[in-house]
């Protein structure tokens, strides 16, 4: 491989290996993207905390801390949630998946949905606490329920489209790194 070729192979690598962090940051902008219809933004699901998951058990050296951190502190700042609450919740989640990994990864699709759904529902209640705490009060209880359903809920949805990535445009980075 010449010299120049073997430059473009490297750049081509790093663009493929940043795709975890852009489509999660990607659904952490969607999540603020105003639709017009009163009443969502406190059930808004949590998109990005699926694509935590997802990453962490699927390829977890592709999306560092210090990329969930950022991702969280982004999704705040556009959402006006109290800033760094949803990093620390992102961070939680990695760090939670992170130690459930090997079992995550031999598993199908139905496993790892409930699974998300336990450590997901875990998230957004601890975004709940989190958030009354800040208030000094308990803030409402129901919108948050509602965005956990939600949240679960489109797991498959978007793991998907994940699992396509993965497998398409970085699969063979996989087998490089080894």
């Amino acid at each position: 491989m010449t010299e120049e070729n073997e430059l473009w192979h490297r750049i081509e690598s790093q663009l493929r290996a940043m795709l975890p962090f852009v489509l999660t940051l990607f659904l952490a902008v969607l999540c603020a993207v105003p639709l017009g219809v009163p009443g969502l933004a406190p059930v808004t699901p949590l998109l990005p905390a699926i694509a935590v998951f997802y990453w962490t058990v699927y390829r977890p050296d592709l999306l560092p801390m210090t990329a969930t951190l950022l991702v969280g502190l982004v999704h705040d700042a556009l959402t006006g949630a109290p800033f760094g609450l949803t990093a620390l919740v992102l961070l939680v989640l990695q760090a939670v998946a992170g130690t459930q990994r090997r079992f995550f990864t031999a598993k199908a699709l139905p496993a790892a949905w409930l699974g998300f759904a336990v450590i997901g529902t875990g998230a957004v209640a601890l975004w709940w606490l989190a958030a009354s705490a800040l208030a000094l009060r308990p803030m409402p209880l129901s919108p948050s329920l509602f965005q956990a359903i939600l949240t679960v809920a489109l797991y498959p949805v978007i793991a998907w489209p994940l699992g396509t990535v993965q497998r398409e445009l970085l699969g063979d980075l996989e087998a490089r790194a080894r």
